[in-house]
């Protein structure tokens, strides 16, 4: 009955998230904005989001989510990029000409040492990383199940899933709940894709 009494009662508003400029109540799926120069997002309702975008200090966060079904990576090209597990996201940096690649970790978003020439490959194979917005979206890669998954979707849905990661993980190699998280965000993320 108190799981029931959970999913029924929404938590105090004290608990839920506000908007960062007004402190209103907002959705579970609400908009951010990020300020550039540090890279920090910020909660915004619609009309915050609004009115601090014209005001041209933070900038809205893109809403595109588009799967990826014909992409192309072959196994050995991903081994080029010298990622640890089976999924990383690649953001395109306009300061470091080229994408950084970050991998989920205990510990938050780990860095990857990125060598620029797989990803040249990885354009050259897959016109469409062109469209990507500069630091505000990413090719996220899910080679965890034999289905592989590739996605563009916004940034902070890449902080959200490793959020989530970090929140499940148990021991040394993150535990069965941790795969069933991140299954269970690229099923969210199927449904909101074009």
């Amino acid at each position: 009955i108190s799981k029931l009494r959970k999913i029924a009662v929404p938590p105090p508003v004290e608990e839920q998230e506000k908007c960062n400029f007004c402190n209103a109540v907002l959705p579970e799926d609400h908009r951010h904005l990020v300020d550039l120069s540090a890279m920090r997002f910020m909660c915004a309702c619609d009309l915050c989001l609004i009115v601090q975008a014209v005001r041209g200090q933070y900038t809205p966060i893109p809403q595109r989510y588009i799967h990826l079904t014909d992409f192309k990576m072959s196994d050995a090209l991903w081994s080029d990029f010298l990622i640890p597990v089976n999924m990383a996201f690649f953001v395109l940096k306009p300061n470091q000409n080229g994408a950084v690649a970050f991998y989920p970790a205990p510990t938050g978003a780990t860095e990857s040492k990125l060598k620029m020439e797989p990803w040249d490959e990885l354009k050259e194979l897959n016109p469409g990383l062109n469209s990507l917005t500069l630091d505000l979206e990413a090719l996220i890669v899910n080679r965890l199940d034999k289905e592989y998954q590739y996605y563009i979707i916004p940034i902070d849905s890449c902080y959200k899933l490793i959020g989530m990661i970090r929140k499940s993980w148990k021991g040394i190699h993150g535990g069965e709940e941790v795969n069933e998280t991140i299954r269970k965000f690229f099923i969210e993320l199927k449904e909101k894709s074009v």
